[in-house]
């Protein structure tokens, strides 16, 4: 754990610090075309350790550049992170995140349209991760329409 996140919770974020390659792909749907994206991603605490602060840069095929910044902390009331994001698009994306096992931890949109949407992120053996975003089908199931590798610089 960092000299800056104080809990255990804090800590079990430790392993997003640093700098990081995406490459990934965006499936078909409606948020366009679908097909191969890059970027980069930067994660560091802040806010006097409390808050793990991220930016990500991507190309997205058929959006072009897509920018979000957003940042995660441990909601101690409650028990689960407290996360949003803000992105090139206007957008405010709220979320509530748990661990689903030691290595996948799950956010799921509460604002603005609760339930609709989550993040999930694995961490995979090899020291990358893995990022799976996706939104619920007409079928009330999750459908991913956008994944990405986080691999470390």
């Amino acid at each position: 754990m960092s000299p800056q996140s104080s809990s255990v919770e804090e800590g079990m974020l430790e392993f997003f610090v640093g700098e990081w390659n995406n490459s990934g792909k965006v499936f078909p749907g409606p948020f366009g075309p679908g097909g191969p994206t890059t970027g980069a991603t930067s994660y560091h605490w802040d806010v006097g350790g409390k808050w793990l602060l991220y930016v990500s840069r991507l190309e997205l095929p058929g959006l072009g550049e897509y920018e979000v910044h957003g940042g995660v902390a441990f909601n101690s009331r409650v028990g689960v992170y407290d996360a949003y994001a803000i992105n090139n698009l206007g957008n405010l994306l709220v979320y509530e995140g748990e661990w689903a096992d030691d290595a996948t931890l799950v956010f799921t949109l509460v604002h603005p349209k609760a339930g609709s949407a989550r993040v999930i992120y694995q961490k995979l053996s090899d020291g990358s991760i893995k990022m799976t975003s996706e939104n619920v089908s007409e079928e009330g199931k999750f459908v991913p329409y956008f994944e990405t590798n986080f691999i470390r610089l």
